[in-house]
This record gives C-alpha cells, sequence and structure tokens, in this order.
C-alpha cells in the first residue's frame, strides 16, 4: 500500500511541474501559430479540464511529460486537471505497484492466487480502458467531431 502511495504522489507532483512546464513557451507558440484545430481542442479542454484529463490517463495517447504540457500549453483549469489526473493515474498506478509484488510472489513459488487475481486486475483496467475509449468517441461523434 506504501508503495501505492509514494507512485501516486509522484506521478501528481510530475504532472503538476510539467503542466507549469506547457505554460510557458509553448503555450506562447500554440497561440501565435495554433490553427483552427488547436484553437478547438483549447475550447474542448477548458470546458472539460477535469473529464479530459481524467480520460486521457486511461486510454493509449501521447506520454506523460507531453499529455500534461499540453494540457499547461491549452491553459486547462489547473485545479481541474489535477483532480482529474489524480483520480486517472489511480487504477494504473494501483496495478503497477500490485504487479512488482504480485511478480515476485509468484516467482517465489506461492503465487497461484497472486497471479490469477493479477489477470482478472488487468482484465478489469483494460475493459475500463476499452468503454471509456467507446464513451469519448460516441460523445464526439454525437457533437460531429472526428477523436480519430
Amino acid at each position: 500500500m506504501v508503495r501505492i502511495l509514494y507512485s501516486w504522489i509522484a506521478t501528481i507532483a510530475s504532472a503538476a511541474v510539467t503542466y507549469w512546464l506547457g505554460r510557458g513557451p509553448t503555450a506562447r507558440t500554440l497561440e501565435r501559430y495554433g490553427g483552427g484545430t488547436v484553437e478547438r481542442i483549447r475550447r474542448f479542454v477548458g470546458r472539460n479540464a477535469f473529464s479530459a484529463s481524467f480520460i486521457i490517463r486511461n486510454v493509449p495517447s501521447a506520454p506523460f511529460i507531453v499529455v500534461n504540457m499540453a494540457f499547461g500549453a491549452v491553459r486547462a483549469s489547473f485545479p481541474a486537471y489535477l483532480a482529474g489526473c489524480a483520480l486517472g493515474v489511480l487504477p494504473k498506478t494501483a496495478l503497477v505497484a500490485f504487479f512488482g509484488g504480485s511478480f515476485m510472489a509468484a516467482v517465489s513459488g506461492d503465487g497461484v492466487w497472486t497471479s490469477v487475481i493479477l489477470a482478472a486486475v488487468a482484465a478489469v483496467w483494460l475493459v475500463l480502458m476499452l468503454a471509456v475509449r467507446e464513451w469519448v468517441k460516441r460523445r464526439e461523434a454525437a457533437r460531429g467531431l472526428s477523436v480519430d
């Protein structure tokens, strides 16, 4: 449990730092050279900072640092962004922390049930990730926007 807490705190701290790094020159560059697509993304994220931050953590996307800097660059609400990030990273953080202990238990020979539980947790995470991805696609299709 301590590993999960430490990993979660470090992830949130890293997300906060890289968000603010994106607010500087990156934001100014986007303001200067960004076109209609960038403005549309900026408006969407501005209205939905919590949801966008939460969802992006559970779908395949760009690397963590790029995503965080992008939220800063589009000037998303920092409290909403950080809250969405804090909740959105919990499943993967728990999975990774649990996997480390489970892997060691499985390798040492007493990991049959641990392996079954790990597989179940991974399957639930995968189903949730795919469900969120489908939800986002349907929501954007209803608005007439393309997510792909």
